[in-house]
């Protein structure tokens, strides 16, 4: 239901994207970029519903041309009126240039450019030149929010007239155990030089500069200063907004999630929103579809953490490496195409950062169409395949990882795209219909 009635009416009216999205009395963000983009759209979404708008979202992450344009109907009258202040689109970055000129947003948000279905999107350069096109394409009014740690983002150079926003983190973190895998951008975008990190957040993110030219990270707009972890679990952030102080308590796990927050909070801000009603959305957050979602089963805690590519596969296990606990997996990996049909990237990932913790680590199940292959990676990642049990029928995989967990402990389910939408169709079934949260 998230595409069908989006391919039949473009087929019926191509223009209907359009149509439908100018009838919207304050106009569209659009969000792209490899990762992050379902949870900082959300974040965006929240942040304006609390500032007291009627917001239209694609929240399925359905994010192609025919996505939004489901989300558009969906929200539509049968009078094909759109009643609603303000869009936040979720996009593709392979349909960011197409959709840019049709639904012709007030700004655009960019996350972040990693390798990501090299069968799509083949090299990051190529993900660059397509996403430029689209910045490009934005109206000279608008304005772009781009993360300032990513230098593949802040090397994109053009005669766009339109105001660009800056985020980013200004945190002293630990060394990066996972920065010798997935690191895309090694050398200056521009003179080709070797760059100079003064600090590595994570992959190719962090505080940069070129030796050789004047290449070097731009002064974000938006920043981290702080963060202070609060009895409950949750995070206290300390925030600039241009030199104003903003403080919220944000539930969110891992550091890839404070790039999402800093990604929706400058958006908000282009759009000038109030700091207050920034940081009471920010509390309220709750994770997005498939994304550290939490659901409870025969007195487990489920949290299902998509993983797609080396980073975000690094980002997920790096969190959950953080809580030096026992810790049960499964891992359920599918090749369609919604996956991204070459799974050469579990190599790039680092999963021998699971070997290091191994005295916490308990049997890993293992599912998917490709389940076998993610259990030779784990074999040659340095986990005793006597720990690794595979289990091709995706509904007893869930079952035996189940009762692989202790009653009162945490299943960790990391699905590519397809196998998670499967799983919640599973689970649904099972009665474990609707997600919860709490942080923990």
């Amino acid at each position: 239901g998230t595409t069908l009635p989006g391919r039949a009416a473009l087929r019926l009216s191509p223009e209907i994207l359009p149509f439908l999205a100018h009838q919207l009395t304050r106009g569209s963000l659009i969000v792209t970029g490899t990762n992050g983009k379902t949870t900082t759209s959300y974040l965006l979404s929240g942040i304006l519903k609390q500032a007291g708008y009627k917001c239209v979202h694609n929240q399925s992450g359905s994010n192609m041309s025919w996505g939004v344009v489901s989300s558009l109907i969906g929200t539509s009258t049968w009078g094909a009126r759109l009643p609603g202040d303000f869009g936040v689109m979720e996009v593709d970055e392979g349909a960011f240039p197409e959709v840019v000129q049709k639904v012709r947003p007030r700004g655009a948000v960019v996350t972040n450019i990693f390798r990501d279905q090299l069968d799509r999107y083949g090299e990051v350069d190529h993900i660059q030149k397509t996403i430029q096109r689209g910045l490009d394409a934005l109206p000279p009014d608008g304005f772009q929010v781009l993360n300032a740690d990513d230098p593949s983002l802040t090397s994109i150079r053009s005669g766009w007239p339109g105001k660009r926003y800056y985020y980013g983190l200004e945190l002293a973190l630990p060394p990066d155990r996972f920065q010798n895998t997935a690191r895309d951008i090694k050398s200056c975008p521009l003179c080709h030089h070797k760059l100079h990190y003064e600090q590595v957040y994570f992959a190719h993110l962090g505080r940069y500069s070129c030796p050789s030219c004047d290449f070097r990270r731009p002064e974000p707009d938006v920043k981290l200063v702080g963060r202070t972890y609060t009895p409950d679990g949750g995070t206290l952030l300390e925030l600039r907004l241009r030199g104003e102080p903003l403080q919220a308590l944000y539930p969110l796990m891992g550091t890839y999630n404070l790039y999402n927050a800093l990604a929706g909070i400058t958006g908000a801000h282009a759009l000038g929103i109030a700091p207050a009603a920034i940081g009471e959305a920010l509390e309220k957050a709750t994770p997005s579809f498939g994304r550290m979602e939490r659901f409870l089963l025969d007195g487990r805690t489920l949290l299902m953490a998509l993983i797609k590519n080396p980073v975000g596969a690094n980002e997920v296990m790096r969190t959950l490496i953080e809580r030096d606990t026992a810790i049960h997996m499964l891992i359920a990996i599918n090749d369609r195409l919604a996956d991204g049909t070459d799974v050469s990237w579990l190599w790039d990932a680092d999963f021998e950062q699971l070997a290091g913790i191994r005295e916490h680590l308990s049997t890993v199940v293992v599912s998917g169409i490709r389940g076998w292959d993610m259990a030779v990676r784990l074999k040659y990642a340095g986990i005793d395949p006597a720990q690794i049990k595979v289990e091709e029928n995706m509904r007893e995989a869930i079952r035996c990882a189940v009762d692989l967990t202790p009653p009162g402990e945490i299943l960790f389910i990391l699905p590519t795209y397809t196998a998670m939408l499967e799983m919640r169709g599973i689970l649904n079934a099972m009665g474990v219909g609707k997600p919860y949260w709490e942080v923990s």
